[in-house]
């Protein structure tokens, strides 16, 4: 098949689909980047997969936030140890950038702490670039999209999809107290939407993760402008 008509068969098949983005995992592994683990509860709707808000809080009373750089924080085995300086930077920069545009239209984003701020800080686990021509031709013919498919029941994500996990944390600026904590991982679906850049599982996965904290944050703070995130 020439490449044009391979390109005219992708667009088609893009038109005729519809997948989401990304989806969240059936697992995720931990670090150390949070110091109590136990706290953590599987997550309902609309959030990670392992979560903690501690309750009785007003949330309606924290009207600013410091947000902290995110950092990485490495699982083993993760691509992450074999990637570039700048590969890292680059990931770093904008998860943080993702979860700053989301949070600024409920916050004030500031740098010293007081009784009405929080800190958020979030860590990148690990991350996994997807196998673009893979990728693509498991999107595209039955046979081998089935066998993904397949692969995701059993496994709980995709073939030659992009991946990504990350932990994060609330604290009070002023209290030092723990008021959420979280560890979550997502997964590319097979949409050609994206598929010939490999790091478009990655920041859609990111840009859910911004969205959804914001989301979150939202609903507690009772307000009605509250933005959810698209899913499955």
């Amino acid at each position: 098949m020439s490449v044009s008509k391979y390109v005219a068969l992708v667009g088609i098949f893009l038109v005729l689909t519809a997948c989401a983005r990304t989806y969240q995992a059936r697992h995720v592994e931990t670090t150390d980047f949070l110091d109590d683990y136990s706290l953590l509860k599987e997550g309902q709707d609309d959030d990670a997969l392992l979560t903690y808000w501690k309750k009785g809080i007003n949330w309606a009373a924290y009207k600013k936030i410091i947000l902290e750089p995110v950092i990485i924080k490495k699982i083993p085995d993760s691509e992450l140890n074999e990637m570039t300086h700048e590969d890292g930077f680059r990931l770093k920069e904008l998860l943080e950038y993702r979860i700053q545009e989301a949070l600024k239209n409920g916050f004030k984003l500031v740098n010293k702490p007081g009784k009405d701020t929080l800190i958020v800080q979030f860590a990148i686990t690990d991350v996994a670039t997807s196998t673009v021509l893979f990728d693509m031709f498991s999107s595209v013919y039955p046979s081998a999209r089935a066998l993904s498919g397949l692969k995701r029941l059993v496994t709980g994500t995709e073939s030659f999809v992009g991946k990504a996990s990350i932990e994060g944390k609330i604290i009070d600026s002023t209290t030092g107290d723990l008021l959420m904590a979280s560890a979550d991982a997502r997964a590319g679906g097979k949409t050609l939407t994206g598929s010939t850049n490999e790091w478009d599982d990655i920041e859609e996965a990111y840009k859910y993760w911004a969205i959804q904290l914001s989301y979150q944050l939202c609903l507690r703070q009772l307000r009605v402008d509250c933005q959810k995130p698209e899913s499955e």
